[in-house]
């Protein structure tokens, strides 16, 4: 299995040529034509001064442009960091400066906000920062234009024989901060090794070939769907870009381009069910949904099936170790809503005690793994590698689950999603499953409340379906009648437009509690 992106290159160019590999839009690139661009991208670059090692940020919305650039800076062996679309001068000053970012290549302007001029601004702040790259044009006098720099000619990498342009497969390739839900987001680097082969093994578990259609809801930037870049140009899949989700414009994507695979967050999934008919079904050549960054709802895998005529798969992993384990396109359909499948083919799952001892199968414990793809560590922070593993190499997630007999694994909760109330556990998840059954709730989540009698008490946040309403009193009773112990209620109902969720569409739990963290009751 290739483990750089020139391998995984001249494989796709040998294999598939000029068979289309991206759409985005009206544009269209093969197999060629991207192995093309990312070159002379990567050589356009290398003739700013830029070189293998240098850190560039990435800020652009799912485009050729991002795939393009991912290729070329891991072609030079430049370490990338991609950061999402969302974040503004504060989160990125951060980001640049413990990262010492030298380039940025991002968006002119997104959704209304000037991105060129705020990377103008932090060059004031991050020292760094030497070269800012813009697609959609030069805004500035320290800027270059992306599209300019494609034009430009100038050497080619092969022109610079005996020089070590090309990284090797233990070079660092990402830098990626995670989504910080629970505090501030640590660095993780991935290598060349770490992040390709295992990845691209993925890709064969989920059946894709050179007849698949793909199409990635979820942002590029994000580890969920990262790796379908090269999943993509491996199997000879064609890759349909989509910047920005709409039910209508995914509707047409599956109609108009004949998407069979797609990844979304379960989000997009509630989105998708609500702007459609429940009595209609919508055929098209779609065979399977990949979701995941929570516990998927038995309601919600049901719905997409029977209205999409497709499978859907989960799947559990983080930045640290990509994809840890899912389910496979020929699992029993059950298996996606009451598991989140089975460790990913090069990697290996244990579940541990308090003391880091292993469990046996049925008891819930902190899951933990190990394979090809775990992470290198935390960058600039041995103290915090050193203490996510286990002495035989495990790392430890964070997460709480239990392995059954046929290797499938429960994910229960995060461990930090645990309320304390008066010395009795609550599993926040398992509230959250039950709110988003009610036909009311969009949204939900359920965090613990600082209390100074019991320790905590719940609190449930959520939001609702278009036209409905809910109540405290509702909330509890509607619990109550499903069989929930009472000393489980959440003492506390708000309810938002829209909860803050990461770029995996996943619900930011440390936003919330420091929103909510003022509603101890003395």
């Amino acid at each position: 299995m290739p483990s750089t992106v020139q391998e995984v290159l001249h494989h796709a160019v040998a294999r598939y040529g000029k068979k289309t590999a991206i759409i985005d839009g009206e544009r269209t690139l093969s197999f060629e034509e991207v192995n093309e661009r990312s070159l002379r991208l990567a050589e356009r670059l290398r003739g700013l001064g830029l070189q293998k090692g240098d850190i560039v940020a990435v800020q652009l919305p799912n485009s050729w442009e991002f795939a393009v650039t991912h290729l070329a800076l891991a072609r030079l062996g430049m370490v990338m960091v991609p950061v999402n679309l969302m974040y503004r001068q504060k989160e990125l000053s951060f980001m640049f400066s413990f990262a010492h970012v030298k380039a940025v290549v991002t968006i002119d302007r997104w959704r209304g906000f000037n991105h060129a001029e705020m990377m103008e601004s932090l060059q004031q702040i991050v020292p760094t920062l030497d070269y800012i790259i813009v697609v959609g044009g030069r805004k500035g006098p320290r800027q270059y234009s992306f599209q300019t720099l494609l034009n430009d000619s100038g050497l080619s990498l092969a022109d610079r024989e005996g020089e070590k342009l090309f990284p090797s497969p233990d070079d660092p390739m990402l830098i990626m901060f995670t989504s910080g839900t629970e505090s501030d987001p640590k660095a993780v680097v991935h290598t060349y090794r770490t992040f390709i082969p295992a990845h691209l093994h993925n890709g064969q578990e989920y059946g894709l070939t050179a007849d698949d259609v793909m199409l990635c809801l979820t942002p590029m930037g994000h580890m969920f769907s990262l790796p379908m870049i090269l999943m993509g140009l491996y199997s000879g899949a064609t890759q349909v870009m989509l910047s920005q989700f709409s039910v209508e414009r995914v509707l047409d994507a599956f109609s108009q381009h004949g998407v069979t695979f797609c990844v979304a967050a379960p989000a997009h999934l509630i989105d998708m069910l609500k702007g459609t008919d429940e009595t209609k079904e919508y055929p098209s050549k779609l065979r399977l949904v990949l979701t995941g960054g929570t516990k998927i709802p038995v309601w919600m895998v049901k719905s997409f099936r029977q209205r999409f005529c497709c499978d859907v798969a989960a799947q559990w992993g983080m930045t640290e170790i990509g994809a840890g384990s899912f389910t496979r396109p020929n699992d029993a359909a059950h298996l996606a809503s009451d598991t989140v499948g089975r460790a990913c083919p090069t990697g290996e799952i244990c579940i541990f005690d308090e003391n880091h001892q292993l469990l046996p199968n049925g008891k819930v414990g902190e899951i933990g793994f190990r394979g090809q793809s775990l992470f290198k560590g935390y960058y600039k922070n041995e103290t915090a590698t050193r203490q996510s593993m286990t002495e035989d190499g495990f790392f430890l997630t964070g997460d709480l689950g239990w392995k059954d007999d046929d290797g499938y694994i429960h994910y229960v909760s995060r461990k930090k999603d645990i309320i304390n109330r008066g010395g009795l556990k609550v599993h926040a998840a398992e509230i959250e499953e039950a709110l988003l059954m009610h036909p009311h709730i969009r949204q939900a989540a359920v965090i613990g409340i600082p209390d100074e009698r019991l320790g905590e008490r719940g609190c449930a946040i959520v939001s609702l379906k278009e036209g409905t309403t809910f109540s405290l009193e509702e909330m509890q009773q509607y619990l109550l009648e499903i069989g929930m112990a009472k000393y489980k209620l959440p003492e506390y109902l708000e309810i938002l437009n829209e909860l803050p969720t990461t770029a995996s569409g996943k619900v930011s739990k440390g936003v919330l509690r420091k929103q909510y963290e003022q509603l101890e009751v003395k």
